[in-house]
């Protein structure tokens, strides 16, 4: 191999030893698009405080489902509705019944089957809680909806 080659093959392995640390500089800068943090507004209190009220929700004994759990999420402030914020919807005793996505007008709302275990109704009807879940920019906000007994039945007017 002559002068030209040896050079040729110095110039190549500097080549490629650039091009990979360009790809692990790549790859060091991707942490900063992660996900932000998510905190409450003691931790950040940069935060854009929230609103969150739910509605009422009906236990539907004929088909043995929670109905018309809801949730509204706003900005305090402004009033403006927050459009794809995580809503989760727990029983009062912490049992997580689903999750949802906030639409253009700041609402998200699920069904949940339930299997009717011992104390079950008893805990339903002590309502549910809606949790906003945080994103780095909004606080979280929570509310409570009660839940009533339904049927799917119509009552006929004679």
């Amino acid at each position: 191999m002559g002068f030209a080659g040896s050079k040729f093959a110095k110039v190549a392995t500097v080549a490629i030893s650039t091009v990979s640390l360009g790809v692990i500089t790549a790859s060091a800068a991707t942490p900063a698009m992660a996900k932000p943090p998510v905190c409450g507004e003691v931790d950040c209190p940069s935060l854009v405080p929230t609103h969150l009220g739910a509605s009422q929700a009906t236990l539907n004994v004929t088909q043995m489902q929670l109905e018309n759990l809801s949730a509204t999420a706003t900005e305090a402030i402004t009033g403006r509705p927050l459009v794809g914020a995580l809503i989760e919807f727990f029983t009062t005793d912490g049992r997580k019944l689903g999750s949802a996505y906030t639409g253009y007008d700041g609402s998200a709302g699920i069904s949940a089957s339930e299997n009717f275990g011992p104390g079950t109704v008893q805990e339903l009807l002590s309502g549910y809680n809606a949790v906003l879940v945080g994103d780095g920019v909004h606080a979280t906000a929570s509310a409570h909806g009660a839940i009533t007994i339904g049927t799917d039945c119509a009552s006929s007017a004679p």
